[in-house]
């Protein structure tokens, strides 16, 4: 006994208190709402993630449909080119066209729903011809 008696003073001198095994209540406690706000954040962010992604992929298909349009629209005879609108995949886009010198300028305009509404973006080319 006498010997157990002395571990445990030569410890208080050394300025060590008896030795402790895990964790205590407070503790679990703090490391629990610690855990679950950022698991809160984490899903939050997520979700504004999953957002943006899903509105840039209409940003994407707005992009192309006009694109296509420009390219239709080169493939015609200059003289010919017109405005006009058009709804495709659920996206409407209404063009214009005006002659300048030797060029024709195109005005795609798209309009296309995300999650936050319903957005519209202008696209411009030029295309050349040599007749105007």
């Amino acid at each position: 006994m006498s010997d157990y008696r002395s571990r445990r003073a030569r410890a208080r001198v050394a300025g060590r208190g008896p030795s402790r095994r895990g964790f205590t209540l407070i503790e679990l406690v703090v490391t629990m709402v610690i855990l679950t706000l950022g698991l809160l954040a984490l899903a939050g962010t997520s979700a504004a993630v999953t957002r943006q992604i899903g509105g840039g992929a209409q940003m994407a298909l707005a992009a192309s449909t006009a694109q296509a349009r420009f390219e239709r629209l080169r493939s015609e005879d200059c003289v010919t080119l017109t405005g006009g609108t058009a709804t495709t995949r659920g996206i409407t886009e209404v063009w214009t066209a005006s002659n300048q010198p030797r060029v024709v300028q195109v005005t795609d305009t798209v309009k296309f729903t995300t999650a936050r509404g319903q957005r519209s973006h202008a696209y411009v080319t030029l295309i050349p011809c040599p007749d105007l």
